[in-house]
């Protein structure tokens, strides 16, 4: 019986500062922090409407309000920050082959693009957006 302890190299906090990759794979992974919380902002949105008119104009005012649209902005940049470096990165993560040969990596890519185009524009054209 080994009763001595494998050797476990220590990995300081800022491991990926050390590469640009590194960096911009974990701002693309803090995206969720503002997603989340907006998330959390619309059900209490959800709550507010179903409280009443007075909940639900207190609501709407503090999305209104500056700091409401600050974080609006940071919850748009980073939505559009994740969507386009995932965008990026989907030819690597889903390679395709059609007829037996590769698709290159700028159709996948462009793709994406082309279906987020069209949802967002159908979305407008039906008015929601």
């Amino acid at each position: 019986m080994n009763t001595t302890r494998p050797y476990v190299r220590p990995v300081p906090w800022y491991w990926w500062l050390r590469r640009p990759a590194y960096v911009r794979y974990m701002l693309r992974e803090l995206t969720c922090v503002p997603i989340g919380a907006w998330s959390g902002w619309l059900v209490y949105g959800l709550v507010s409407l179903a409280r009443g008119p007075e909940a639900w104009t207190g609501f709407t005012d503090g999305l209104a309000s500056a700091p409401g649209i600050a974080f609006q902005i940071l919850v748009l940049a980073s939505a559009a920050y994740h969507a386009v470096t995932w965008f990026n990165l989907a030819p690597r993560t889903m390679p395709l082959r059609l007829g037996g040969r590769r698709v290159p990596a700028a159709w996948i890519t462009l793709g994406h693009y082309a279906v987020a185009a069209v949802v967002a524009l159908a979305l407008l054209v039906m008015g929601v957006v």
